[in-house]
């Protein structure tokens, strides 16, 4: 079963890009393709258009460039034979605000934003890490960021 993972720029400015790799390698996956990538604009919002669609929300696709276009991401593509991979890879990140997140989580652990604190700053939460939340998407996301 396939897996993709982005570390977004927040992680890599804050150079936890080592940090989040050993977090990762802790779970029953193996890392087959990886690759440092400068941020497009037709890829971030192909890749956030789901969500752009299903929040619906006035100035989101630009709150997504100012986080993104050309800045550094690292991508993951993660394979194992474990059917919970994505589930267990999705627990290891935390929920998608920090703050809440459970604290052995990656976000628990290494993230310093809020979604109240992004929301009152009108921009994306800075969370460090996205990873599929299912085969399909894992399937589309390796195909859009690897397959450029």
């Amino acid at each position: 079963m396939k897996s993709f993972v982005l570390i977004k720029p927040d992680a890599i400015k804050r150079k936890l890009e080592r940090v989040i790799l050993n977090e990762l390698k802790s779970l029953p996956c193996v890392i087959t393709k990886q690759a440092e990538v400068i941020v497009e604009d037709d890829i971030i919002l192909k890749h956030y258009h789901e969500v752009i669609v299903r929040l619906n929300l006035p100035g989101f696709r630009e709150m997504i460039l100012n986080e993104f276009k050309n800045q550094k991401v690292i991508i993951l593509q993660c394979e194992s034979d474990d059917d919970q991979i994505i589930q267990k890879i999705r627990a290891k990140i935390g929920a998608t605000d920090p703050s809440i997140a459970d604290p052995a989580s990656i976000r628990g652990r290494y993230g310093e934003d809020s979604l109240i604190l992004a929301k009152t700053s009108s921009r994306m939460i800075r969370n460090l890490i996205h990873a599929s939340d299912s085969i399909e998407a894992a399937e589309f996301e390796c195909d859009l960021w690897f397959n450029r």
